[in-house]
């Protein structure tokens, strides 16, 4: 912990909608002061001259020690942890699945358990429902009151032991919005996936490419429409994840104007990478679900995420080894789905959005960091450089460019998906709770310093 006081001086700094030269004073793990603070005694200076002051970057979706079709993705609350210290972000929230016979509060204490003297920077939980027996049901109130109220069901994976019902949708949503929390959903329509998979399987066509034929993105549309029909019921938070859908963003977009509070998210991933990339001998590097689009649908997905259609951009970070999506080689369908995503998402949004003159900069602090914290009930702990914020600060090189690859980057898996990308912007240093967690090249934190962090939604 850090006890002195910390003055970081002359950098351009996001606060709000105001980009400005900003001197940021940090005091007992918060902003204590920001504005023009030449004359401040500080124990430490740093000089952020030619350089953006930005929040810490917020991650709301990623799988640690995850384990989906037969095997367990590598990042755990360590090597996860430290890749999203490495790629300025300071805040996950980790998904939890549901064991089937178990109380849903082992959701959270076992998350709690796995990071227990292991996770570098703050952590929160998503419950993941699977199976909701009225006893399960009984315990979302609980959950919400211990600081989790944001819960993941998925609309396919029947034979993963996932898929939730429209029936079992009704009854979750009422509890939810009874207790003040949110549902999150896997759109895919499982009718429909169980049709297309074995059909192209039938007809030899098994390569990694066939992944994204097998799941097309009405397949996403469909379930959005089946899930708005239970928000329609029962006037519950709705947020989709990994929007993958130019349709499905006007679906949302529309519902949106009918009064529903729907909400999504788009991941890294689909604004970099599209389904060509699948044709490659090495495609299954790129296998996940919903599967990356067209280009076209890329282009829309950035506009969404430009005029606010989409709400934040994630990195669905599933950190499978080489010898898992080697599962796949000779079949898509036995690929585990997930890309490592969780150390590139920061520095490729500013890259391809704000470098690349697709979006504005407080945009990306919005899309990076506010928005997840305000939707997902960190904020203002989270999310901001307001005083009183915890001091969760990223210094970035806005003009520095490099190419990222396996070598440059630090997380988990033995193989990257992000390999030879010209990148502008370079993070230089990580704060967390205003202890410098990263500086250049070196990783200054103790593992287990991360904290959980306890969520309200705003009612």
């Amino acid at each position: 912990m850090n006890e002195g006081k910390i003055l970081i001086r002359d950098g351009t700094a996001v606060i709000d909608q105001n980009v400005s030269e900003f001197d940021i004073l940090i005091e007992n793990e918060k902003i204590k002061a920001v504005g023009n603070l030449k004359e401040t005694d500080a124990d430490d200076v740093i000089d952020a001259s030619g350089m953006l002051v930005l929040p810490g970057g917020i991650d709301t979706h990623v799988h640690f020690d995850d384990e989906f079709m037969n095997t367990v993705s590598v990042h755990d609350y360590y090597k996860g942890t430290l890749a999203a210290a490495y790629g300025g972000t300071t805040s996950v929230i980790d998904f939890s699945n549901q064991i089937p016979g178990k109380p849903l509060i082992d959701t959270l204490l076992n998350k709690k358990n796995d990071a227990a003297g292991k996770a570098v920077i703050d952590y929160s939980v998503h419950p993941v429902i699977s199976d909701p027996s009225d006893d399960i049901l009984d315990e979302i109130q609980v959950l919400v009151e211990e600081g989790a109220p944001t819960f993941k069901c998925y609309l396919t994976y029947r034979k993963e032991g996932l898929l939730i019902e429209n029936d079992e949708l009704i009854k979750i949503t009422e509890k939810l919005k009874k207790a003040g929390g949110m549902l999150m959903v896997h759109a895919e329509d499982n009718d429909s996936l169980e049709l297309i998979i074995p059909e192209l399987l039938d007809a030899g066509k098994t390569s990694a490419f066939y992944h994204a034929v097998s799941r097309p993105s009405t397949v996403e549309d469909m379930a959005i429409e089946n899930v708005l029909q239970v928000i329609r019921k029962t006037k519950a938070r709705l947020f989709v994840v990994h929007l993958a859908s130019g349709n499905g963003m006007k679906i949302l977009a529309a519902a949106r104007a009918e009064g529903l509070d729907v909400l999504a998210e788009t991941c890294i991933h689909y604004l970099v990478f599209t389904e060509d990339i699948l044709k490659r001998d090495d495609g299954i590097k790129w296998i996940c679900s919903p599967a990356l689009r067209s280009k076209t649908i890329q282009d829309e997905l950035w506009r969404g995420v430009n005029d606010g259609r989409i709400s934040m951009v994630t990195s669905d970070d599933a950190a499978f080894s080489w010898d898992a999506k080697l599962m796949g080689k000779d079949s898509f369908d036995r690929c585990p789905n997930g890309i490592a995503g969780i150390e590139p998402r920061f520095v490729i949004l500013y890259s391809e959005g704000v470098a690349g003159g697709r979006i504005t900069l407080p945009k990306f602090v919005d899309l990076i960091s506010t928005n997840p914290a305000k939707i997902f009930g960190m904020y203002p702990q989270k999310g901001t450089l307001l005083p009183g914020a915890d001091a969760d600060i990223v210094i970035l090189d806005p003009g520095e460019e490099w190419i990222m690859g396996y070598d440059t980057l630090h997380m988990g898996t033995d193989y990257s998906a992000y390999e030879n990308i010209e990148i502008t912007g370079k993070i230089r240093k990580v704060f967390s709770r205003g202890e410098l967690i990263i500086d250049g090249d070196r990783c200054l934190a103790e593992k287990g310093r991360g904290r959980f962090i306890f969520r309200k939604l705003d009612q």
